[in-house]
């Protein structure tokens, strides 16, 4: 009898270290990426088209992530009769779009992604994350934001266990639009940046933030136009080695 009961005892030993060593496993495969998509359409041919649309910004200059961006950024990705150049507006920066003529069959399409692997987890590379609970002030975002509103979720809650929904602001921007011949353009752009991992029992587990703005203009345009936007930050799964980085918090650029 005292033989059996040790046995069970040596077994939930074992099992209790085992629990133990799967909870404190580090991280896999850790990485970044950032993702960006500026698209335009019309539905009937347009003419002495000009536009200004948002494009990412960080701090006070063009960027996604770290990575600057430059007017040959967007050169390389239009056709050629487009002329385009970053151009600051009131303190924000702008893509200008000028273009005789935009036809609905060569719609504009511009995509960006980039993956950063980080390896295996260290303590060293937390601060190379992207920060997706607070990007107000520390990663890339469209601007100006105008009537800054939160709709959903409240920023600074983040549960180490279980999925967070996140918070969510929405917002208007401006965009400025000019062509002839009475149509119906299209102007959608957004940035998604996520950390993932892998972790025990080979599960995948990312966080993530995005920020997007969508304009339809039907009929002849009216210049400066104001394009409903919505940023979502703290959505996915976090960790504590995650929450413990230094950063600036709030909604505020």
């Amino acid at each position: 009898m005292r033989c059996r009961l040790l046995v069970v005892l040596l077994a939930l030993v074992v099992a209790l270290v085992f629990l133990c060593g799967c909870s404190m496993k580090e991280v896999d495969f850790l990485h970044t990426h950032f993702e960006y998509e500026l698209s335009i359409k019309t539905t009937t041919p347009i003419e002495n088209v000009t536009l200004l649309v948002p494009i990412p910004t960080r701090g006070d200059r063009p960027a996604l992530g770290h990575d600057p961006i430059s007017d040959a950024f967007y050169a390389d990705r239009l056709p050629e009769r487009y002329d385009c150049a970053i151009v600051p507006v009131d303190g924000q920066y702008y893509l200008r779009l000028t273009t005789p003529s935009m036809d609905p069959t060569e719609a504009i399409g511009v995509r960006y992604y980039n993956r950063t692997s980080l390896g295996d987890f260290r303590s060293e590379i937390v601060p190379q994350l992207i920060e997706t609970r607070y990007p107000f002030g520390n990663e890339s975002l469209f601007s100006p934001k105008q009537n800054l509103t939160l709709i959903a979720g409240t920023p600074g809650i983040v549960e180490t266990r279980g999925i967070n929904p996140g918070y969510s602001y929405s917002y208007t921007i401006p965009v400025y639009v000019y062509y002839e011949n009475a149509s119906q353009v299209e102007i959608y752009s957004d940035i998604r940046g996520e950390n993932e991992w892998l972790e025990q029992f080979d599960a995948w587990a990312p966080n993530r933030y995005y920020d997007r703005y969508h304009l339809v203009i039907t009929g002849e345009p009216q210049g400066w136009m104001p394009a409903g936007g919505e940023v979502t930050a703290g959505k996915g799964i976090y960790r504590e080695w995650q929450l413990n980085r230094s950063t600036t918090s709030g909604a505020g650029e």
